[in-house]
């Protein structure tokens, strides 16, 4: 199921920002609304694609995703994570090109969406590895 996982992460978070009592200004606020809202929304697409849905409804929900993408990489960016500050902005091109993709069913912008999907997706398995290693080994990668 596409999304479950970051959906619960992002529940996890909003119960710490609950239990711990996480005040303005914190980061931690926008990374708790992308996991959850994100989450939600790879679900939505999912179950959008499994029942043979109209694919006009992906370009019209990526206009809202586009702005969370905006906002994310403001709020990253702003506190000076910059390698989250890349993924936001990764994720607001794939939105930027998903609504001619969907809403035109333009081919050429179906290719322009795999594209940037493919960079995020790089992008995404290399801050995976440089956390896990970062954490479980003690290595400092390049971010």
């Amino acid at each position: 199921m596409p999304g479950f996982m970051q959906f619960i992460t992002g529940i996890i978070l909003w119960a710490y920002i609950a239990m711990y009592d996480v005040t303005p200004p914190n980061a931690l606020y926008m990374a708790a609304v992308a996991f959850t809202a994100y989450g939600v929304h790879w679900f939505a697409l999912g179950l959008n694609k499994y029942y043979g849905g109209d694919a006009r409804v992906d370009g019209y929900m990526a206009v809202a995703f586009l702005w969370i993408s905006i906002i994310g990489a403001l709020v990253f960016y702003e506190v000076k994570d910059i390698p989250v500050g890349i993924l936001f902005t990764l994720l607001a091109l794939v939105y930027i090109s998903d609504i001619p993709a969907s809403l035109l069913a333009s081919r050429q912008w179906t290719k322009v969406k795999g594209y940037f999907h493919l960079i995020t997706g790089v992008w995404l398995m290399y801050l995976t590895f440089a956390a896990v290693t970062s954490f479980a080994l003690g290595w400092s990668l390049p971010l």
